[in-house]
């Protein structure tokens, strides 16, 4: 506030110092908001007393006077501002500004467009650029951070293969999924929880996040999400964002009230429409998604670090738990599945019992037989048009090659079934007759999946005889089943190739 006859400061009203750093980070977080930073003098009339302040009637006789705008209405004022901020590299505190690195990036929104002129600039004029590893453009910012976000991953990936990364005959699920969440994640998801990304920009990322969860798992690409979730025990990369969003608003919760983050957050939270394009209003809308209700009372009255990290990791995962076991009951190719999603958790169904080749090399077929995207005979004839491919089983040709012919009927397989199946018989009586169920117990999805008839919350003891001694029984059969059944139609198609051949 300033004087009107001598423009000079009223200290007694003069309650912000300015600083380079603090203007810098207001603007940056003022962009992240589509919003301008206006630095403004109000002039304060002479005639005017401190009594008169104390009614809001004395409104009408203050002037205000804009001083800076960020982001001026002319060209020739926005060269200005490029040549201060030059001008101002050059003084020694900074680094000079390059002419070959530094851009300007006209934004288009609905009230303004700038276009460049060739010669006007002093510095490059591009369509887009990065800053501190978040992608800049003049149309979507979003879009452009996650494409590059899925290119650094991938590098990422490709780099992560030498240790094993990268399916079948490498290293086992537990420990590429553990790569997955401690170094691809981060770097798939970064910057994401400013921009917010949705609709067909998400689902990009979201498709190329499931893509590599289904080759890690070696499941094929038309396994259900709710299935390659399950398995890993990791979240969608929506829930991710959206905790990283909300977190980092839990930090400027906490932040000092004199701060600008916690006033700007102040101010949208109380002024902005449900239908704003705010970064706040828009994390209001998540925080609502996941019942964490007014979230001004949470700025005024913030938690700690602690606790609003738990409430949001508890909301969040009690959601997509729910969700996603909803969805996975709807799917008929899941019914061997126990619908039981714990976030974190690897499925005991991947989970190798030793680092031995030998052992992670059975996992594969265990999964596609669980997730029932196991080819057989009946799948082919299917998807045959004309009735072109049979579903009889092509070993025996007694009747329809399904998953309980293939596991328990087919006599061709009865010399690689027999002495497993005598194992898991014997055991599996003993480990489940500890077990207090209602239900019969069904052999195939025994076999297929043990885990539905134990709880490691009810009965830990059992829980673990069953992953240590019946789920590699269980394994053991499924896979050599599979190896004698792919070497008999080897020896098949020799034939009919010979045959042909005559």
């Amino acid at each position: 506030m300033v004087w009107e006859d001598s423009l000079k400061e009223d200290p007694q009203y003069h309650t912000r110092d300015f600083t380079w750093t603090n203007l810098a980070g207001l603007n940056r977080l003022t962009e992240q908001v589509s919003k301008e930073v206006l630095i403004c003098h109000v002039i304060r009339p002479n005639s005017l007393t401190e009594e008169d302040l104390l009614s809001p009637k004395c409104i009408p006789q203050f002037k205000v006077k804009i001083s800076i705008r960020t982001w001026p209405n002319k060209p020739l004022e926005l060269q200005t501002m490029i040549n201060i901020a030059l001008d101002f590299s050059k003084g020694g505190e900074y680094l000079s500004l390059q002419p070959t690195k530094s851009v300007v990036i006209p934004v288009k929104t609905c009230r303004k467009f700038y276009e460049i002129e060739d010669g006007f600039w002093k510095l490059n004029g591009k369509n887009n650029a990065s800053h501190i590893g978040i992608q800049k453009s003049d149309i979507n910012s979003a879009e452009s951070t996650v494409n590059e976000n899925i290119k650094k991953a991938r590098s990422a990936m490709y780099s992560l293969m030498g240790t094993g990364l990268h399916g079948e005959n490498g290293l086992d699920s537990k420990t590429s999924i553990s790569l997955i969440r401690t170094y691809i994640l981060p770097i798939l998801t970064y910057g994401l929880e400013i921009l917010l990304p949705k609709g067909k920009i998400l689902n990009n990322i979201s498709i190329q996040y499931k893509k590599w969860i289904k080759q890690i798992l070696s499941l094929n690409s038309n396994v259900a999400d709710s299935a390659v979730y399950t398995l890993s025990g990791l979240l969608p990369i929506e829930a991710e964002i959206h905790v990283k969003a909300i977190n980092l608003f839990g930090n400027i919760s906490r932040a000092n009230c004199d701060s600008i983050e916690w006033r700007l957050a102040e101010r949208q939270l109380q002024i902005k429409p449900h239908n704003s394009c705010s970064w706040f209003i828009e994390v209001k809308e998540l925080c609502l998604k996941y019942e964490i209700n007014d979230l001004y009372a949470y700025l005024n009255n913030p938690l700690s670090k602690f606790q609003w990290k738990k409430l949001v990791k508890s909301k969040i995962h009690d959601y997509w738990t729910s969700k996603i076991i909803d969805e996975s009951k709807g799917y008929s190719t899941l019914k061997f599945m126990d619908h039981k999603y714990n976030i974190g958790s690897v499925h005991p169904l991947a989970i190798s019992v030793s680092a031995n080749l030998k052992d992670i090399r059975k996992i594969p077929v265990r999964l596609k037989i669980s997730t029932r995207n196991y080819i057989l005979q009946t799948h082919k004839a299917s998807f045959s048009k004309n009735n072109y491919i049979s579903p009889t089983c092509k070993l025996c040709s007694k009747a329809h090659e399904t998953v309980e012919h293939f596991i328990l009927l087919c006599e061709k397989l009865e010399e690689a079934r027999i002495p497993p199946l005598s194992k898991i018989l014997d055991n599996g009586s003993l480990i489940l007759a500890k077990v207090a169920t209602s239900f019969p117990i069904d052999l195939i999805q025994l076999i297929i999946n043990p885990f539905c008839y134990v709880d490691i919350n009810a009965n830990r003891t059992v829980f673990e005889e069953t992953s240590n001694i019946l789920e590699p029984m269980c394994r053991q059969l499924l896979y050599n089943l599979h190896n004698k059944r792919y070497a008999l139609l080897a020896n098949i198609d020799k034939q009919g190739s010979r045959k042909s051949n005559f």
